[in-house]
């Protein structure tokens, strides 16, 4: 890191305390720190950003103990995860099969309607047989 007098960059800033740009420049307005322009950099005196928001936390040691301490649990996180889409995709297929099974069956009675004719009864088969004794008794009345 060239610190040239202690001035760094909007970007080395951002990098050491592992913050974006826009972060940095609210804590120059915020604090007023001191700022210069070189070319188009802007840049920004250390030891006041260090004063009003202590160290830069973010070196690359602690960002390996960070990714040290977390890997075991994304790993963990993961697995999981590739536990539940397998699970999801057996499902899937279980739902599309059984779609299919019903467009089948649904077929399957289509063709059954389409080739019976479904007439409805005629009022002496409806009627029974007590009502076919009757008509037939009442024939047989009418003709003594």
């Amino acid at each position: 890191m060239n610190t040239d007098g202690g001035w760094i960059s909007i970007s080395e800033a951002a990098r050491l305390y592992g913050k974006s740009r826009k972060w940095v420049d609210n804590q120059i307005e915020e604090y007023g720190l001191t700022t210069k322009k070189v070319g188009n950099k802007k840049l920004v005196m250390l030891a006041d950003l260090i004063a009003h928001r202590g160290e830069p936390h973010n070196s690359a040691e602690t960002r390996n103990q960070k990714s040290q301490i977390l890997a075991p649990d994304i790993a963990h996180q993961t697995e999981l995860l590739n536990q539940e889409i397998l699970f999801l995709r057996e499902r899937i297929t279980d739902l599309e099969n059984d779609k299919a099974d019903w467009k089948a069956e649904r077929q399957r009675l289509q063709t059954i309607i389409e080739r019976q004719t479904l007439a409805l009864p005629t009022p002496e088969q409806h009627r029974g047989v007590f009502g076919r004794v009757m008509d037939w008794w009442q024939g047989v009345a009418r003709n003594l």
